[in-house]
């Protein structure tokens, strides 16, 4: 009987020790899906509010990435001229983005640069 009664609470525990586990899991995993959904949240809204830094990003990290992984002899036979093409118009497209960008940004810091200037004008021209 004594074998029997330490065999109900090793059962008890082990029951226990589970139950607990799955409540640790099932509160992790919430913890971890909204984490997630914050981060894509965010994420979301930086797209939404700077959409052409993402396309530079993106222009970034790829050429990053091409720039990363090597050169194979067997990709070099079969692309040829046409990997060089390829390879250029990738290049152009990259530039052509970057300059978009900058682009962008000037016109966003004369934007800036204007309204504060008015602000500053409205300012002294309201005091005197």
């Amino acid at each position: 009987m004594a074998a029997n009664g330490d065999s109900d609470r090793s059962r008890g525990r082990a029951a226990s020790a589970l139950e607990a586990a799955r409540e640790r899991t099932a509160s992790a995993y919430e913890a971890a899906r909204s984490r997630a959904s914050d981060v894509t949240r965010k994420a979301s809204d930086q797209l939404t509010l700077y959409p052409i830094g993402a396309v530079v990003g993106g222009f970034l990290v790829g050429a990053l990435v091409g720039a990363l992984l090597p050169r194979t002899e067997t990709e070099t036979k079969a692309l040829g001229k046409t990997g060089r093409k390829l390879t250029g118009a990738a290049r152009d497209a990259a530039q052509r983005g970057l300059d978009a960008g900058r682009e962008q940004l000037g016109e966003l810091r004369s934007k800036a640069a204007e309204k504060v200037s008015e602000a500053v004008a409205d300012v002294v021209g309201g005091k005197q």
